[in-house]
């Protein structure tokens, strides 16, 4: 008897799910293409063309009442995530959702209690999670190699190719390089580290017209450039540098702890590890490389898509959750607290605190 394979839908048919979704999923023997839903029709069309995908829809709720639809994938912009979402879980699909999660942790929190009520799976686009190196990094900690951690220094900066001007419109995306690039690392952050348990940041505008696809975008009110300190729940301190208006890509985190430090390297230059707590004789006792090999990009999104396909399939319990993108969300909301009102934010962040538009 063939294996069952899961019947999937996408909702939106932008870019990221033309790059990402699309052709990963008509690549997974597990998955089976089945609708494709956009609010322009003819663009929801052409993917169905493209990819061969049975169903195509300008109303995501005739997608999500098809039977034959038993996951999704919501690739909206991050300011329409939740409805989708919720309505998915509400129909009984399991769910991953692009990066962020929302542009509210009022909307977060109502996608993630809507999937726990629905018994659904849902999952969030961090493809990074499935590369070699992070995974590394996460077990080298909890071995205790570096001992108790104390500090983390992270820098993440480059010029950034944005492909449609609503990425610099803070009503469609929520923000600037700090949620858009920057949710990455907050989930990163906080996967190796542990809560934060406040932040201080400030934040800027340097480049107030970018260029997008032969476009002059001007007024841009999303920041490009953000600066934060943090101290987290285990005592811990640490500093974040994120930038997408400068000439230079370059950047790597840094973790130091009582007993040895580990340094990340940008694609595949591998981890830099030193350790007192190394069992070999003192003269070899000093900085070692490890290497590791990144998948591409393309491999990354798949992987993503199959792990909730192989835990909706296998019955696995998923390795990254909605929660997880909650999470990362409240971090990145409290960094713009901080930089909007000039003083310390706690964490976790009381409802009032919570800015509905960021």
């Amino acid at each position: 008897m063939a294996e069952h394979t899961l019947g999937y839908g996408v909702i939106g048919a932008g870019g990221i799910s033309r790059f990402a979704h699309l052709p990963n999923l008509a690549r997974n023997p597990r998955a089976r293409l089945v609708a494709i839903a956009d609010i322009d029709p003819a663009k929801a069309r052409r993917a169905a063309e493209d990819f061969d995908i049975p169903y195509w829809y300008d109303d995501y709720h005739e997608l999500l009442a098809n039977p034959e639809v038993e996951a999704v994938s919501v690739t909206t912009w991050p300011a329409a995530h939740a409805e989708p979402v919720i309505a998915a879980a509400a129909a009984g699909k399991h769910v991953l959702c692009e990066k962020p999660i929302a542009t509210s942790l009022e909307d977060a929190d109502a996608m993630v209690e809507a999937a726990d009520r629905a018994g659904v799976r849902f999952t969030m686009g961090y493809q990074h999670r499935f590369g070699t190196g992070l995974p590394l990094v996460k077990q080298l900690l909890g071995e205790g190699v570096i001992g108790r951690p104390m500090g983390m220094t992270q820098v993440g900066v480059g010029p950034s190719a944005h492909g449609v001007p609503w990425f610099l419109q803070k009503q469609y995306s929520g923000g600037g390089v700090l949620i858009d690039w920057g949710i990455y690392t907050a989930h990163t952050i906080l996967w190796l580290m542990g809560p934060v348990a406040s932040v201080y940041a400030t934040s800027e505008i340097f480049r107030s017209e970018v260029m997008v696809r032969d476009q002059l975008v001007t007024g841009i009110d999303v920041e490009d450039t953000v600066m934060a300190t943090m101290r987290f729940a285990n005592g811990a301190m640490g500093s974040w540098y994120a930038a997408w208006a400068v000439a230079a890509a370059h950047g790597g985190m840094t973790l130091d702890g009582s007993d040895g430090s580990i340094i990340t390297g940008r694609d595949n230059s591998g981890l830099s590890v030193f350790s007192n707590t190394f069992s070999e004789p003192a003269h070899l006792h000093g900085w070692r490389q490890l290497k590791t090999v990144e998948p591409v990009l393309a491999d990354l999104h798949y992987r993503k898509l199959a792990h909730l396909i192989d835990s909706v399939l296998d019955d696995r319990p998923l390795q990254l959750t909605g929660a997880d993108g909650r999470d990362a969300l409240e971090l990145v909301l409290a960094i713009y607290r901080s930089a909007e009102t000039g003083r310390p934010v706690s964490l976790p962040l009381a409802r009032s605190a919570v800015p509905q538009s960021v």
